[in-house]
């Protein structure tokens, strides 16, 4: 039984997101010069994130605690990474402790668990020594509205709070941290706070049309010329 729809439907399109894939890639960008690496994509969602980290030559095991997402995530999963990319059932916090990872992932999923400091020493625990433990999270609470509450989010972060975050788990070397979507905050208060309605993702917004094109060109500037705001945090973690 799907229990929450509105994220359901969320993530049937983030493959199409333009926002999301724009993350994925600053992501894949960090991780390039690193192969075969084995990862955990925690909170992996509908997998199409995963799918990206296999192409790119890497060992993934994707986990969520929601069944109809890992079933979802396995329906969805081309034929060519049946080898290179596995879903379990799961939580980061009831994940065993006993495996280590080059990489461990967590794509805005901190803001959906109410005791963070928990997951984030689980997530910190979970990389082997000198690997690499890559956030994001939204940002800026004032921009907490329709979508946070839809999404059952209990915060949004600020650069210090996410550092605080990861510096108590005492175990992660914080390498950078990074403000993404400044210029999408008109957007975000625009669906979020005023209209109280979903984002317009659609194959309009996928980049082959005016309005895609114009909002690809607006998330490369963010890309390219970081801000000191935005609707997420990005950050990149080594393991001491």
């Amino acid at each position: 039984m799907i229990e929450n729809r509105y994220q359901y439907k969320d993530l049937l399109v983030r493959h199409i997101d333009p926002y999301a894939n724009a993350k994925y890639q600053i992501i894949l960008d960090f991780l390039k010069r690193k192969k075969s690496l084995k990862i955990l994509n925690a909170g992996c969602g509908s997998g199409d994130f995963s799918f990206l980290l296999a192409r790119a030559g890497h060992k993934v095991l994707g986990i969520d605690p929601a069944p109809e997402y890992i079933d979802l995530a396995k329906k969805l999963m081309p034929k060519e990474f049946t080898t290179s990319c596995s879903f379990q059932r799961g939580s980061i916090e009831d994940f065993p402790l006993g495996e280590r990872f080059d990489c461990v992932i967590a794509h805005d999923v901190l803001e959906h668990i109410k005791d963070d400091q928990e997951a984030a020493n689980k997530l910190a625990n979970l990389v082997r020594p000198e690997g690499s433990l890559i956030l994001t999270v939204p940002a800026m609470q004032s921009l907490f509205g329709f979508h946070d509450n839809e999404l059952g989010h209990f915060r949004r972060y600020s650069r210090d709070q996410l550092k605080k975050l990861i510096n108590k788990t005492n175990l992660i070397k914080i390498e950078k941290i990074r403000y993404f979507g400044f210029t999408l905050i008109p957007v975000c208060v625009l669906f979020s706070k005023i209209l109280r309605k979903p984002y317009p993702i659609n194959s309009a917004t996928a980049g082959k049309t005016f309005r895609g094109r114009v909002l690809n060109l607006l998330l490369k500037i963010d890309k390219f010329l970081p801000m000191p705001f935005g609707t997420s945090l990005i950050l990149f973690g080594r393991r001491r």
